[in-house]
């Protein structure tokens, strides 16, 4: 039987998104980005104040209502911390396996989750995608990561959506129950895994870390919200335009992204 594996997405509530329709649409990409997986088995669990009318009714999607009352998004980002530890309980009280927390934004490889199955090895905590893409949604416009004029480090140095974890809940060390509780933060974490005595082991996919859609988190608050947003004008001047070739990749095609930000492809 093969090893459970969820993608978990933390929401941001209506009453705080700037424009609610394209957080729904974004999501709308993204959940068919994930759909167009080459192992289906996979579940999606969303943790957000309010259900996103985009999300289809699959047996393999659930959501989980956040309890607390919504307010004012933080730089800290403390409301997606606390709907990620709501997946994370959901996963561990279900029985563990891979997960990975994706952004409302982002898009994932079509061949993640059974390059996990298949990567992963069972003594490790879990993997993370270190190649990928920078898409600037309403440019039209991609560049491959490291690139020394915008980024040169690592895909998962940047973009959020780039690490799955196995969660084993019968484990008496917390990194084995859940590794994503004890190593955090992305950008260190194949070298946090180390640190700790554990491996982290690089996936054989791409990944995309959108950008330009202006409701991502990183782009609007946080110490770095500046410097990300120039990173638009790099990718436009740098980058490739995104066609069906590139975009079928994420299970996506360019029609797909020109109607989810309301802009007619260039």
């Amino acid at each position: 039987m093969a090893e459970p594996f969820t993608f978990g997405i933390p929401l941001i509530a209506r009453d705080a998104a700037t424009d609610w329709p394209l957080v729904e649409a974004l999501l709308g990409l993204t959940l068919k980005s994930v759909a167009a997986q080459t192992d289906l088995a996979f579940r999606v669990v969303i943790a957000g104040h309010d259900r996103p009318a985009v999300v289809p009714l699959d047996r393999r999607i659930a959501f989980i209502a956040a309890d607390w009352p919504v307010e004012a998004v933080r730089a800290d980002n403390l409301d997606s911390g606390r709907k990620k530890h709501l997946i994370a309980q959901r996963i561990l009280a279900e029985g563990g396996g891979l997960l990975m927390f994706l952004d409302g934004d982002d898009w994932v490889d079509r061949r993640l989750v059974e390059a996990a199955r298949t990567a992963i090895p069972s003594e490790a905590l879990g993997g993370y995608i270190a190649d990928g893409f920078m898409a600037d949604i309403r440019a039209h416009r991609a560049i491959h990561l490291p690139d020394e004029r915008i980024f040169d480090g690592g895909f998962q140095r940047l973009c959020g959506s780039s690490v799955v974890a196995r969660l084993v809940p019968e484990a008496a060390e917390a990194l084995r129950r859940d590794p994503h509780a004890v190593l955090h933060e992305h950008y260190r974490w194949p070298e946090t895994a180390r640190e700790h005595g554990g491996v982290a082991v690089p996936l054989p996919v791409t990944g995309a870390y959108v950008i330009n859609s202006s409701v991502n988190h990183s782009e609007v608050h946080g110490p770095f919200s500046s410097w990300r947003r120039s990173l638009s004008t790099a990718v436009r001047e740098a980058g490739f335009a995104m066609n069906d070739q590139f975009l079928s990749g994420f299970g996506l095609s360019a029609q797909d992204v020109a109607r989810a930000v309301g802009r007619p492809l260039r």
